[in-house]
Parts: C-alpha cells; structure tokens; sequence
C-alpha cells in the first residue's frame, strides 16, 4: 500500500512539473519559443495632432526576429473576410516592418487617420506568426451646419459654424470668440463631454488681465432644442471671473 501512494505521489509531482514548464514556456525572455510583440498605446503627444494621430509602443520578446504593422480601415479589414493566419501575412506582404530587436521596445507613430481603424501587429519567427490589434478612432470632421452661440460672459449672441464627426460622436467649433480659438465636444445622453480637458484658451486677450480661458464645470445637452450648455468657468493669470453659462442652439 505504501508504494502505491509513493508511486502515485510520483506521478501527480510529475503532472505538476509538465504543466509548471508548459505555462513557463514562452515567458522566459531568455527561452521563448514563440514570437510575441506586445502592444502599448499612448497618448501621441506633443507636436502632435490627438484627433488623428497615433503612438503605439511594441515590446518583444526573445523569439521575436521581424515585427510589421498595418493600419486599415475597419471596414475595409472586415470586408477582406481573412482567417487570422491569413491576415497575419498580409500584415508581413503589405505592411511596415519596424525597426526593433528581440527582446527590446520601440515607439511607433501613425499619423492623419481619418475614420475608425485596426492597427495590427506581426511578431515573426520563420514561418510562426503572432499578432495583436487594437482600435483607433480618427475624428474625420465634416460640416455640419450652423448655430446660434449665446454668451452670457459677453452678453451677446451671434452665429458658428460647426462640425462634426461621425466617429466618436464629436463637433466641433473651430473658431468661438476669435477666429482659431475653439473646443470640441461630445453629448452622451444629457450629459456633455468637452476637449480638450482642462483649461482652454479662449482667443480673447483682456486688456489688463491677458488670455482668458475658459474650463469646463459640467456641461449638458437638451435633445427637444438641440441646445447645448456650456458651464465654462472664465480664468485669467490673476484668477477667475466666475461660471457663467454659455449656449449652442443647433440650427437643425
């Protein structure tokens, strides 16, 4: 009886140690057998354009011998109807091959994308392949038509242009209070959504004070009137001149 449980103990310490080196396989940076490029995104940055411009980091692993990427539209990868091996060479045939080592890390930045796209990564190893994909979404403004802006910080009204994007649901006001100075925004329900976040400079330069600047304290949206209101706090360098709600009337 005892050597059956000796055996037996054997046995399950053996199960253990396969399974132990089958889920370490591959993770090891110094005994890797399969090629993996893992994905990062990040902010693009400075000197970039947000809306449509994109920065991924690719870190490899050991096994890794080429990475390639590709951006597509999203309508566009779907219409191919690819298997995953499939679209992994084309990746290779028709994409950017990047400029990074095994086991090392390089940024990559797309820029001007127009519309929702995958950007897909190949990690390579002979004829293995591996890939990742993430989703960008590109603001691709068009006109969309006219408002009525009614402010209350200078007591006046007149009319914008505006614009908008169908992907991510965003308009756009180029130029507000002076021409070049605007902000984009983005309803959800009720609630509205202002870019960029934090402090936006308004155009409107104060006589003693400078810039004005204008951030936003919870803003709305009212579907019945198409009218949006803009709770923006007004600041200058010395301080602020309060909240003050300001609005968008949508022509149609």
């Amino acid at each position: 009886m005892k050597n059956i449980f000796e055996r037996l103990a054997l046995m399950l310490l053996s199960l253990t140690l396969f399974a132990a080196c089958q889920e370490d396989e591959g993770t090891d940076p110094g005994n890797d057998s399969t090629p993996v490029a893992s994905v990062y995104e990040y902010a693009a940055g400075d000197g970039y354009n947000a809306d449509n411009d994109c920065r991924f980091r690719v870190a490899t692993n050991s096994a890794t011998q080429e990475v390639y990427y590709l951006a597509q539209l999203d309508e566009e990868k779907k219409a191919m109807k690819m298997t995953d091996q499939q679209y992994a060479d084309y990746v290779v045939e028709k994409g950017t091959k990047i400029d990074v080592k095994a086991a090392s890390d390089a940024d990559v930045y797309v820029k001007d994308l127009h519309g929702l796209y995958d950007i897909t990564v190949v990690a390579v190893n002979g004829n293995t392949k591996t890939q990742q994909s993430f989703q960008f979404a590109g603001l691709d403004y068009k006109p969309y038509g006219q408002g009525t802006w009614t402010s209350s910080f200078f007591g006046d009204a007149w009319k914008v242009d505006v614009e908008y994007s169908a992907v991510g649901n965003r308009y756009r006001i180029k130029s507000l209070y002076e021409d070049g100075y605007g902000f984009s925004f983005s309803p959800n329900g009720s609630n509205v959504a202002v870019y960029p976040n934090g402090a936006i400079e308004t155009g409107y330069v104060h006589r003693t004070y400078g810039m004005v600047s204008i951030t936003d304290q919870g803003s709305t949206y009212d579907a019945a009137s198409k009218t949006f209101t803009f709770n923006f706090k007004f600041t200058v360098s010395a301080g602020s001149f309060g909240t003050t709600p300001e609005t968008l009337t949508l022509d149609k």
